[in-house]
């Protein structure tokens, strides 16, 4: 009886202890982490007031400041005019694709998506574009009228082209995606346009919204590009 005691009391002293390290060690890593971003955040919000005060000082000004660097990394982007400290963490501190303002700085996780206009090329005359692009894919939709001046135009205008950028491969056969509703023909044509929901670097996801005005049915299409994604998403609504 007291062997089986103590089999007994040597099997749950086991169990606790993997208990407590493998719920643990993570709650350690993610306060570990989170530390990490305050004190970064901080650094970042002091280097934003010694660059207001620089610039505020004119021609010559110049200040010099020291940062230490504990976890990840720091570059410097002067296309951007951005300051970027990145960390690699496989715990959840930040929500994915979620960011944050504080003045100047933002603060999320998974940030690697931009949009932005620009130009199809290989299509002559070349084709205007509105572009979203992250990691993956760089994801090209026909620049088509406005919201206040709308055009004629066919839903298979719409997605131009797809380059995948780890395959060097693109999808840009002319007409490759053609929309509809319920299957009805009409509702493939008819008079609306596209816009670009929200310019810039460093977004969760990129959308281009196409509005259509056919004689059946008025309907929105969005293309959307997430952060980390290798597929892009199409949704239709009413």
């Amino acid at each position: 009886m007291s062997i089986m005691s103590g089999v007994i009391f040597i099997a749950i002293t086991i169990t606790a202890v993997f208990l407590i390290y493998t719920t643990g060690v993570p709650l350690i890593k993610k306060m570990q982490t989170a530390a990490a971003i305050e004190k970064m955040k901080g650094v970042f919000a002091e280097l934003d007031e010694a660059i207001r005060q620089t610039a505020s000082e004119g021609r010559g000004s110049k200040r010099t400041m020291y940062m230490k660097i504990d976890q990840g990394k720091i570059t410097a982007n002067s296309t951007q005019d951005v300051i970027y400290w990145e960390i690699d963490t496989d715990v959840e501190v930040i929500s994915p694709r979620t960011y944050q303002h504080f003045g100047n700085m933002v603060i999320g996780a998974n940030l690697e998506t931009r949009g932005y206009e620009g130009n199809y090329t290989f299509s002559s005359p070349e084709t205007p574009c509105y572009i979203v692009e992250n990691e993956y894919l760089r994801v090209y939709v026909k620049k088509i009228g406005s919201s206040q001046s709308h055009t004629s135009y066919n839903t298979t205008d719409l997605l131009v082209a797809i380059y995948n950028k780890d395959m060097d491969k693109w999808l840009n056969n002319t007409g490759f995606l053609d929309i509809s509703v319920d299957f009805n023909s009409t509702t493939k044509t008819g008079q609306g346009y596209t816009e670009l929901v929200t310019q810039g670097y460093n977004l969760p996801y990129g959308t281009v919204s196409a509005f259509l005005n056919s004689t059946t049915i008025d309907y929105y299409i969005n293309f959307t590009l997430e952060s980390g994604a290798d597929f892009l998403e199409i949704e239709g609504s009413l």
